[in-house]
């Protein structure tokens, strides 16, 4: 799915208007408008507001889908805090340039 139609889609299921995000964000209406009609996201600090606001990641708004170093992240910190685990480092290196 486009960045565009998830946008929209991500709106209308949160039941949020361009305008409501627009003062919630902080990010003109005209940007909003434009994404939602295709153009192109040139300000990165604008996407994180309206993922935030949103409560959706930025990889899911651009990509469609579920962010995959999300879940493995939540795997990995469900794993630690339930049952016995021991986490063990040795060693720690710096490689130097040559």
């Amino acid at each position: 799915m486009q960045f565009s139609s998830m946008l929209a889609k991500t709106m209308k299921g949160r039941d949020v208007t361009l305008s409501q995000l627009s003062k919630l964000s902080g990010v003109s209406k005209p940007t909003i408008h434009g994404w939602i009609h295709g153009r192109k996201v040139r300000n990165f600090d604008h996407l994180k507001k309206i993922a935030l606001i949103l409560k959706i990641s930025i990889h899911e708004l651009l990509y469609g889908e579920p962010d995959p170093f999300e879940s493995a992240t939540r795997e990995i910190l469900r794993e630690l805090f339930t049952g016995d685990v021991r986490v063990t480092i040795h060693r720690i290196e710096r490689i130097k340039n040559k």
